[in-house]
């Protein structure tokens, strides 16, 4: 074999030989960095659709407690606890259809006294409970009507702290419909699974399923296949499993959260064959990248291969001219600088790959610091007002217990104002609850910006609001409740050129010594505010000056 045809097969196999395992183990490597952006996608789409969930049911246990902790309610069965008179029926029903007023999510409202006796209801689909329900799980799902779901919630009444009743409450579960109807980001062949446990402890489908459409409440999966994503959820498992079979005995990449509060699994999945066809159509330009760069390689190695075996080969033939006695030999033009320029190759194809590599650790930092700002932004909406933008009920109540413990630990100083809108319902009667919505705003962003930044403001209830006022002096708060009531007072409403004014009635508890807990503090505001409601509205009443602070009131 020629020195010419050596040289040329040596430089191919040198040049092509690295790139082609250089793209080997870099193709290799892509494909699992797309599969773990996969992974975390399908981490961060579950963990905002339980976000979703948890927000949903905080918001129907803050509907549960205002309505079960309704002052007038709890009387009513308290008297009929001590008289048996029905005349009470009809009260307790009125009763409950206001309070009904402006929470369209709720399907059903039904009252048991004590005893369990059925008193009341709304629609009358709730006739009987089971108190059994009262225990560690207070609701329960159900189907019941062939696609509409229900969230049940089963409550005790007190009336001076004492239990009188029961409440049952029937939510609308659209909201959990639509998040399984909703597979935007799972691609073709992803879906939402949502489960509860049954009496044997199988995961329960409670919605219809994309590929059985008849699933809920019809469909299980056994407690024993631990394997498959959606038990693995109702275990309280948070993971991300791969290769998993589904309800069908499809290879699934699944991402599984569990709802504690109300013992509910919940599964966002893709089919393993979509997430293998992703990694393939990603890695496609890679390969059409490494063949150009393969060819370009063997082109450069035959080119340099031939530069170099031409000088050896003319100095063979004019050798053999010499030997057969001819001395008329030509130049020899030789030169190696070729082999340098090989070299430099290489070092420009490895810039190459090491430039594809920093790009795509850099796609994999941008995607994290979005997940992280986009759970951020979850955080901060889960403690605010949808409608108002300020806190809500839950907030409220959480930071009263921490400022509440503070200051009894340090003997400190602490205020608890409540007040509501008077005639509120007259407002959404005559102007609409276009208008209503409007007057919570406005009142909500005068109040907001009237108080210190010490203070914490929120929205408990359809129109009403809650202070906490740290280290309040006495007449330095009521001057600030006082100069509140008035700017609300003065604030300008226009409505379809008609003039409105509001005014809120006040009702403020300071901490005393027989205030045990921060729910007992908080109820002494909410009855000095009814106290306000009782003597004339627009003012402000000190539960401490309410007839030495009578826990009625009166």
């Amino acid at each position: 074999m020629r020195l010419k045809h050596v040289l040329v097969i040596c430089f191919v196999v040198l040049s092509a030989l690295p790139l082609l395992l250089s793209f080997g183990m870099l193709q290799s490597y892509t494909g699992s960095q797309y599969r773990i952006q996969i992974e975390d996608k399908l981490t961060a789409i579950s963990q905002l659709a339980k976000l979703r969930l948890t927000a949903a049911i905080a918001r129907i246990e803050d509907n549960t407690t205002l309505l079960a902790n309704r002052s007038l309610l709890g009387r009513q069965l308290a008297e009929y606890a001590e008289t048996q008179e029905y005349r009470l029926f009809e009260q307790v029903e009125h009763s409950l259809h206001e309070a009904k007023q402006g929470m369209q999510q709720i399907v059903d409202i039904s009252v048991f006294a004590g005893n369990g006796q059925f008193m009341a209801s709304i629609n009358r689909i709730s006739t009987s409970f089971d108190r059994s329900l009262l225990g560690e799980h207070k609701r329960v799902i159900f189907l019941r009507h062939s696609q509409e779901l229900i969230v049940r919630s089963i409550v005790v009444i007190e009336h001076e702290y004492k239990p009188v009743g029961y409440m049952v409450i029937d939510f609308s579960g659209a909201f959990i419909l639509n998040l399984v109807s909703d597979r935007t980001g799972l691609g073709e062949t992803g879906e939402w699974l949502f489960a509860v446990r049954d009496d044997n402890g199988d995961a329960l489908f409670a919605v219809p399923l994309r590929y059985d459409p008849g699933a809920a409440f019809l469909r299980r999966v056994s407690a024993d296949r631990t394997d498959v994503p959606i038990t693995q959820a109702l275990l309280g498992q948070e993971i991300v499993m791969g290769h998993a079979p589904d309800y069908r005995n499809e290879e699934v990449m699944a991402s599984t959260r569990y709802i504690q509060d109300m013992d509910f699994g919940l599964v966002a999945k893709i089919d393993e064959r979509e997430v293998t066809d992703i990694i393939n159509d990603a890695n496609k330009y890679l390969i059409v990248l490494g063949v150009v760069l393969v060819i370009l390689a063997v082109a450069v190695g035959v080119m340099i291969a031939s530069l170099i075996a031409r000088p050896v080969e003319q100095l063979r033939k004019s050798t053999q001219k010499v030997i057969e006695g001819d001395f008329d030999v030509e130049p020899i033009d030789a030169g190696w600088r070729e082999a340098k320029d090989l070299a430099a190759s290489f070092e420009e194809m490895a810039d190459s790959i090491h430039d594809l590599k920093d790009n795509l650790e850099q796609k994999v930092e941008e995607r994290t610091r979005d997940l992280d700002e986009a759970n951020r932004r979850l955080t901060e909406i889960s403690v605010r007002d949808p409608l108002t933008g300020v806190h809500n009920r839950r907030h409220i109540t959480e930071r009263l217990d921490e400022e509440f413990s503070r200051a009894q630990r340090y003997n400190g100083r602490l205020a608890v104002a409540m007040f509501d809108i008077d005639h509120f319902k007259k407002v959404n009667d005559t102007l609409g609850h276009g208008a209503g919505d409007e007057v919570l705003i406005g009142l909500a962003f005068s109040v907001e910006h009237s108080l210190r930044t010490s203070d914490l403001f929120g929205r408990v209830g359809g129109e009403e609001f809650c202070i906490i006022i740290p280290e309040a002096e006495r007449s330095g708060t009521v001057y600030l409740l006082e100069r509140v009531r008035r700017e609300i007072e003065a604030l300008p409403f226009n409505f379809d050129g008609k003039d409105l004014t509001v005014t809120c009635s006040f009702g403020v508890a300071f901490l005393s010594e027989e205030m045990l807990t921060s729910m007992s503090f908080l109820e002494c505001a909410d009855k000095a505010l009814y106290r306000a409601k009782q003597t004339g509205r627009n003012k402000v009443v000190v539960y401490n000056d309410m007839d030495e602070a009578s826990p009625d009131g009166a």
